[in-house]
């Protein structure tokens, strides 16, 4: 019942006991029966049901539609990338003839093909038609210590130096100077540990920014195969 039609009945009620004191009819006779003031009640509520009815119904039906089935996406990369629409962050962007960029939210066991938990957040967008960049180690050297710790599964950790823009982060490196993968994680806390690494890689034309918990670094190798299964020049 909202704030007005409870004042109105709060009113109605008080009139009725005020006319029985004093014997005067504070309401017009065909409200005075107490089954007509019911009735009265049961309609301002019905009344205040179907406004509320009809406002949900109206948002139901202003949501962006949801793909039904697999999205092809066919204009942002070679060969045209189908996708299941429960990856798409943003359903109604899945439908766009010509997106510039699509975000996703894969699952770590559909890119591994294992019973890992959680889920990799992946950005793809167009890779800017430059020469090779310089690689991670190379392009963070500054930054760096000069102490390096192998990590296993083939990567090693980096620290940033205290006070440089990446402090509270530490760098891992594939394959020495991790061009093929790389990864700034957050040492500390953080308020989403689903998105404590980045990660920038190329697969094709597409330049990829990922998002995945630290705990999935160990899986770095089988994710990336997956990720260059999905998004590679050839399924």
């Amino acid at each position: 019942m909202g704030p007005a039609l409870s004042a109105t009945v709060a009113q109605l009620e008080r009139d009725v006991m005020r006319a029985a004191r004093t014997g005067r009819s504070a309401v017009p006779p065909v409200a005075r029966h107490p089954s007509d003031r019911r009735l009265i009640l049961a309609a301002a509520l019905g009344l205040a049901g179907t406004l509320a009815l009809t406002g949900v119904l109206a948002a139901w039906l202003a949501r962006p539609p949801v793909p039904a089935g697999p999205v092809v996406v066919a204009n942002l990369a070679p060969r045209p990338l189908v996708l299941p629409a429960a990856w798409f962050v943003r359903p109604a962007a899945a439908a766009e003839a010509t997106p510039e960029r699509i975000d996703l939210a894969i699952p770590w066991s559909e890119l591994t093909g294992s019973a890992l938990p959680g889920l990799m957040r992946v950005t793809a967008t167009r890779a800017p038609e430059t020469e090779a960049p310089l690689s991670p180690a190379r392009r963070y050297a500054r930054f760096l210590t000069a102490e390096a710790q192998p990590f296993g599964e083939g990567l090693m950790r980096r620290r940033f130096r205290t006070g440089t823009p990446f402090e509270g982060e530490d760098l891992y490196l594939a394959q020495g100077e991790g061009s093929r993968f790389a990864a700034r994680c957050t040492t500390g806390a953080v308020p989403e540990p689903d998105a404590a690494c980045l990660s920038e890689i190329r697969v094709g034309s597409l330049s990829l920014r990922l998002r995945f918990s630290t705990d999935r670094l160990p899986s770095w190798s089988a994710g990336l195969a997956g990720l260059e299964r999905l998004f590679g020049p050839s399924p």
